[in-house]
This record gives structure tokens, sequence and C-alpha cells, in this order.
């Protein structure tokens, strides 16, 4: 983690970011030099081109969007994500935790309601700190320690950057897997009122090895709920990978599954990228206005 820090800081001061800046700077020097030149010698240079004007502010604005939208890899890189692993008792949560963690930290049994409290494992995937809550498996129990435990798991999906819900790949969706869904989520789905999880949420069809091919059908508010489904058989550490890029892709920053290491603009750059794009749009209100050429320049020297 601390070496991808260093590699992106290195890539921001060797080219990426401050390259973009430059090239950035240099376009509305340019801009600003022919409209100030137009407040003195308007008479003397053709007649401006508007739509021209227009349609390179909004080229400056998409560069500005784009180095904008790496400040979520770099908070990924620096923050990390808390993942939340529930579902129904024995789907193999414990035994995909230990897989993916490449650990024994879960204890994993054949007996349902092993894990009574949330488990938290450490992970990094491309760089990205990642927390994983084991929690207990939600159900309907008269065992009190385990009522507090499925209690604790729902308190936990709340609270995390994204929610993985496992399924037995081989029994398919049932009846206790749509109680469980209705509980986080509601009868409603995500935005419901009845909805408890916050964050996006991923569908992981676990012991995909025992299911012989057999599709996982599931209920149309469950698909309209899952970024994606990821088939993975924890026993046999197979489909690992391919849930570590669905997680960085739910997550913002799929570029950082392939591998590739590349800058990102921290808290400080962003608010004055931000400040710049609002500039330009002044601008361009200023123009749909029919505003006054001085009135152009102003917005357009502030960014």
């Amino acid at each position: 983690q601390l070496q991808q820090h260093m590699q992106m800081a290195l890539a921001g001061l060797q080219g990426g970011l401050g390259e973009l800046v430059s090239t950035l700077r240099q376009d509305l020097l340019e801009m600003l030099a022919e409209l100030e030149a137009r407040l003195d010698f308007d008479e003397d240079l053709p007649p401006l081109n508007v739509k021209t004007l227009i349609a390179d502010i909004i080229e400056l604005q998409k560069d500005m969007e784009a180095a904008l939208r790496t400040s979520r890899q770099g908070n990924l890189l620096r923050q990390g994500l808390q993942v939340a692993i529930v579902g129904r008792p024995n789907v193999g949560k414990s035994s995909l935790l230990n897989s993916w963690t490449k650990t024994d930290r879960a204890i994993v049994t054949n007996i349902a309601g092993t894990t009574r409290d949330v488990l938290e494992a450490g992970l990094v995937v491309s760089g990205v700190p990642i927390t994983l809550l084991d929690t207990a498996g939600i159900r309907t129990s008269s065992d009190a320690v385990e009522k507090l435990g499925v209690e604790r798991s729902t308190a936990a999906a709340s609270a995390a950057d994204l929610v993985l819900m496992v399924v037995d790949a081989a029994a398919g969706w049932t009846d206790e897997d749509s109680e469980i869904f209705t509980a986080l989520w509601g009868k409603a789905g995500p935005g419901s009122s009845g909805c408890k999880v916050k964050g996006p949420a991923l569908l992981v069809a676990n012991k995909s090895d025992l299911a012989e091919g057999k599709a996982l059908q599931l209920p149309l508010l469950a698909k309209e709920t899952f970024a994606a489904v990821v088939h993975t058989s924890a026993l046999k550490w197979e489909g690992l990978q391919q849930l570590d890029a669905a997680l960085l892709k739910l997550a913002g920053a799929p570029q950082l599954a392939a591998g590739g290491v590349s800058w990102s603009v921290n808290e400080r750059q962003a608010e004055a990228l931000v400040r710049a794009h609002e500039a330009l749009m002044a601008v361009s209100d200023s123009i749909a206005a029919e505003m006054p050429l001085d009135c152009w320049t102003v917005d357009l020297r502030a960014a």
C-alpha cells in the first residue's frame, strides 16, 4: 500500500497531474489572451467564433472532470473500505473470509450458527486496504447470544461501505435468503424506508463447485439491488480474483483491478479543480446571457 502511494505521488510529479495542469493552464491563458486582445483591437481581428469557444470550454471542463474522478481512487488507497459479509448460516461466509484473506481467522464447522459475533479480518486488494466483517448468520433464533449476534450483523451491514450477501449456489435462492434480504433492504429495496443498508451490494454465489452448472434464479428486486453476481468456491479458492475486480469496480475504481498504478488528485487539488470548473461554468453563463466580453474575461482569469 505504501509503495502504491509513493508510485502515485511520483506519477503525479513526473507527468500525470502536473502535465494535465500545465496543459489546462496554457489553454486557458491562450483563450484569455485572445479575448483580452479583442477588448482593444476587436475591429482589427476576424469575428469571434463563439461556437468554437464554447466547445473549447466544454473540453477543458471534461479534462477537469476526468481528473476529479481520480480522487476516488486516491481516497480508496488512503482510507480503504469496510465490507460486511452477510447471509444465512452455513452458506460459507467464514470459509470465504478465510480463503480470501489466506488465513484461518474464522472457525468453520458444519454446524449452522458457529459465528456468533462480527469477526474482522484485513486484506489488501490492488493497494486498497479492506476490512472484512464476517457477520453472524442472519436468522430468527430463540438463543439470546445468537440473537445479539444477528443484531450486530445488521448494524455492521448498515455501517459498511459495501455489502456482500452470500448465498449457497447449490441450494439456490431460498425463502431464508428472501427473509434476510427483506430484513436488510426492506420490502421495496434500496432507498426505501425499510432499507437498512446504505452502501452498494454484491451477491456472492458460493459453493459454485457443487452447483453443477445450475443457473441461479433471483427475485426481481434482488436482481435490481445487486450490482453483480460473483460465483465462488471458497473451498477450492475459485472466483476470488473476480470478486476482487467486482469489489473495486463497485467501489468506483475499476482501473485498480487491472493492476495499473496511476496518479490521483488529493483534496486540495480537487478543490482547486472544482473552483476552476465553476469559473468556466460562469464563463458559459456569461456567453449565453450575451454579456460584454470583459465579463467573460473576469471568470476566465479566475479559472
